[in-house]
């Protein structure tokens, strides 16, 4: 009896232990759930967030001054978006020709104007604006983030930054030059009817800001600098039958010029005011550094050398390339530095084509190839060119944009 007993209470239980049918049950319901542990997960969460948000706020406090509306739509649109993606260089620019002049590189991408079209273009060849313009001799101008273009001889003219056009306009006299603080103020030197010629400085808003006319000379060149305060001035007259070039430093907050410095038989070709605060000026004869806060000139001789092409830096200073012979072989790279130190000549035994510099590394555009160097003229790497490569502008220690007749290029070296 006890045996039986046993038998059925053993048989009852297994009546009602829960087995896997797959005919009647789904899989699911049978699939052993044990609940995590909520605790363990929280506390992954929070410490992934604690993560995120530290990571986050060091990245903002270390570009503060970058996170604007503007850079953060910029950021959301073109690199979250990817509105500028392209399919890399080289790539063939908009229209028949873009002089050396007006290529150049706004935040570290390139940016041209040529016969028909303003555009700045990606690391990746596509385009984050491309603006049809009617001037018939365009001058492109750039500092930091914005960029103008003026009608030479004409009237009209454009400020933008990297992403878009700001401001067109005309003036009411034919534009001799123009140039674009770093802040996007930005300046005219015009034709004037009772003066020689005039400047006109603009405000953001593009109300006039100061003016100043002059009687004595021909004002074709200025530089702004970085904060629209203060511009550097070169032009020409006559003295005696001789030519006779001079170089103005104005302050806005003054009704007279801060500097006037004069050069008997020289033509000055550009001048450029520094991110350092002084200035410099390249002519057909010597160039010059300017110490504008000591009021002092220092002229940098040829020494009966051709100057074959120049690159005045706002970050830098600037380069010259300076041949022995007139048709500009064997040329030599002078660097004046912003401070105005003068560092030793590099020989490069070739004709130059184009310079640049980027971290104190000197490069130059030879017809085959570009070659950067260091300050004791050792060559640190080279890279082939395209034959019709007429500017380069360095993008990275060792990286190029190039421009060609019809196209341009990014390179590195080797």
């Amino acid at each position: 009896m006890a045996k039986g007993r046993g038998c059925y209470q053993h048989d009852e239980r297994r009546a009602k232990r829960e087995y896997m049918s797959y005919e009647d049950v789904p899989l699911e319901e049978y699939r052993y759930n044990e609940p995590e542990p909520s605790n363990i997960t929280g506390k992954f969460i929070k410490i992934f967030l604690i993560l995120f948000l530290s990571v986050a706020a060091v990245i903002a406090v270390m570009n503060i001054d970058k996170l604007t509306p503007d850079n953060i739509a910029h950021w959301f649109q073109y690199d979250v978006l990817g509105k500028t993606d392209g399919d890399g260089y080289p790539i063939s620019f908009t229209g028949s020709v873009v002089e050396t002049g007006n290529f150049d590189l706004i935040k570290g991408v390139p940016v041209y104007c040529s016969d028909t079209t303003l555009a700045v273009l990606n690391n990746n060849a596509g385009k984050y604006q491309e603006n049809q313009h009617s001037y018939a001799s365009p001058v492109l101008s750039v500092n930091g983030g914005y960029g103008i273009i003026y009608n030479t001889d004409a009237t009209g003219y454009t400020v933008f930054d990297r992403d878009n056009q700001i401001y067109s306009s005309s003036s009411t006299k034919k534009i001799y030059a123009a140039d674009v603080a770093a802040n996007g103020i930005y300046a005219l030197l015009t034709r004037s009817d009772d003066y020689l010629s005039k400047l006109t400085a603009y405000r953001t808003d593009n109300l006039e800001k100061y003016e100043y006319a002059f009687a004595d000379y021909y004002v074709n060149t200025v530089s702004l600098n970085n904060n629209g305060t203060r511009a550097v001035l070169s032009g020409m007259s006559a003295r005696n039958g001789e030519m006779i070039s001079v170089i103005y430093i104005l302050d806005f907050r003054q009704s007279s010029y801060l500097q006037k410095y004069e050069f008997d038989d020289v033509y000055i070709y550009d001048v450029k005011y520094l991110d350092s605060g002084n200035a410099v000026a390249v002519g057909d004869k010597k160039a010059c550094f300017i110490n504008v806060d000591e009021g002092q000139k220092t002229d940098i001789d040829y020494s009966s050398r051709t100057l074959t092409t120049y690159n005045l830096k706002r970050d830098y200073g600037m380069l010259l390339s300076l041949s022995a012979n007139p048709d500009g072989r064997d040329c030599n790279i002078l660097t004046v530095k912003a401070d105005g130190e003068q560092k030793d000549e590099i020989e490069t035994r070739d004709k130059i084509i184009s310079l640049d510099i980027y971290e104190e590394k000197p490069a130059a555009l030879f017809a085959d190839r570009i070659t950067s160097y260091n300050f004791n003229g050792k060559p640190l790497g080279r890279v082939s060119v395209p034959l019709d490569s007429k500017k380069l502008c360095c993008c990275d220690k060792n990286a190029f944009y190039v421009l060609g007749k019809s196209r341009i290029s990014r390179l590195e070296t080797e």
